[in-house]
């Protein structure tokens, strides 16, 4: 199922990857070949408003008055040729504007291929740009396809006499049909980025999916760990229950007989000692924390049935910059080793364990000390290596255990400081 859910992710995303870089090499292939129009075509205006500036108007009032073709309107045409063989245009020409949408050609220079044309022929300029040349300004049309004229793009420019009366428009036509290549070679320029933008995109999609992953097994190992130290918490909680069980019923059977024979002096002081040893904990401990209050507790009680003084040096902490869970994680650990090294060891130091709690500044040391007797090996492994144990008969968990500690101290960015001396083992954990 996860699988098949990894699979539609990276297919959805590549797809999406793909939309996204076709819509922009459209907009990019789209707004290059507008910024070739524009470029054009300022560029030909300027050329229009110069040669505007350099007709004869006087010639060619008088061809306006006659419309036909005579003298002036030769010498507009010779004039208006020469401009457009050295400026490489299809046509110049001039347009005359009446009360319609529509603009008459008047005189025109053309390729020696074209055909004549008649005099107030209509031309294909369309009405937006008609209207702005009657309001004085400059134009410049779209790309035009014209089955007669082929494709082009046409600028246009008002012609004022010299009293600045209009008389009428100097139109360019340029050839437009290398403007797309144009902009397909900007395209092709183009390729490399474009290709290095789709790889972005996909190693972007990569580390995303990469780290959501990490993050995943990270929240997974998180939750193992705690499910790990649950389970054995629980446990030994369970056994404490029982081992606590069957001592009372000891102390039962115990009150019962001397109860039995009268001896109610020696029942008495008996139910004194107990409720003293019930005592011993809450006297030592004093903490504020109520997740290692009891876990402190319980450890206290799996001590006690096993015959091993736990003793506590605390201070009234919360330690509430470290998650509880953490805090269990390190003790739970740190402890059920010493009780298992205490319970091996068999040299002369009393089977004894010391908890101490304390704030240093702004950081948190707790340290646990233990007999044990541990060979130059044990030493140098312990904290050091995966999965490692002291005791002879390996028990994965605990090695495990120790792997937890370490983790959860570098997820706080603590130190783990081990010494042994004397056949005594300190670990001191700063976070």
């Amino acid at each position: 199922m996860n699988s098949r859910r990894q699979i539609i992710f990276l297919t959805t995303s590549f797809i999406i990857i793909a939309i996204l870089t076709g819509a922009k090499l459209a907009l990019s292939y789209y707004s290059t070949e507008k910024a070739t129009q524009t470029t054009l075509a300022k560029q030909y205006i300027a050329i229009a408003n110069t040669i505007a500036k350099g007709l004869d108007t006087d010639t060619y009032e008088k061809f306006l008055e006659t419309k036909q073709e005579d003298s002036n309107f030769e010498n507009i045409n010779k004039y208006l040729e020469r401009n457009r063989k050295r400026i490489n245009a299809l046509y110049v020409y001039t347009l005359l504007l009446d009360n319609s949408d529509v603009a008459k050609v008047m005189a025109a220079a053309t390729p020696e291929d074209t055909g004549s044309f008649t005099i107030g022929l209509p031309c294909t300029v369309p009405p937006k740009q008609v209207q702005q040349a009657k309001e004085g300004r400059v134009y410049y049309t779209d790309i035009i396809k014209d089955a007669s004229h082929g494709v082009y793009l046409s600028v246009g420019v008002p012609l004022y006499n010299d009293s600045g009366k209009q008389l009428g428009v100097l139109a360019i036509d340029i050839d437009a049909s290398k403007l797309e290549s144009i902009s397909e070679e900007v395209i092709n320029s183009n390729k490399v980025i474009f290709t290095i933008d789709i790889l972005f995109a996909i190693i972007l999609l990569l580390v995303f999916f990469t780290l959501r992953k990490w993050h995943k097994n990270s929240v997974k190992q998180e939750l193992h760990e705690s499910e790990f130290v649950y389970m054995s918490e629980m446990s030994k909680v369970m056994s404490s229950i029982k081992s606590s069980r069957h001592d009372l019923m000891n102390h039962f059977q115990v009150l019962h007989g001397l109860l039995t024979l009268k001896k109610y002096d020696r029942a008495a002081d008996y139910l004194k000692e107990l409720a003293a040893e019930s005592r011993a904990l809450e006297l030592s401990l004093r903490i504020n924390n109520p997740v290692v209050l009891i876990l402190f507790q319980s450890k206290w009680e799996l001590a006690q049935s096993k015959n091993i003084e736990l003793h506590f040096d605390t201070e009234p902490e919360e330690y509430s910059r470290i998650e509880s869970m953490d805090l269990v994680k390190i003790l739970s650990n740190l402890l059920d080793n010493a009780i298992e090294a205490t319970e091996a060891y068999s040299g002369e130091r009393a089977r004894k364990i010391l908890v101490t709690a304390k704030t240093e500044g702004s950081q948190y040391v707790f340290t646990v000390y233990n007999p044990a007797v541990l060979t130059s090996k044990q030493q140098k492994c312990l904290f050091h290596k995966d999965g490692y144990t002291s005791k002879e008969n390996p028990d994965a968990l605990r090695g495990h255990g120790l792997m937890i500690i370490r983790r959860t101290v570098n997820k706080y960015h603590g130190e783990i400081q081990f010494k042994y001396e004397n056949e005594v083992v300190s670990i001191q954990i700063t976070l």
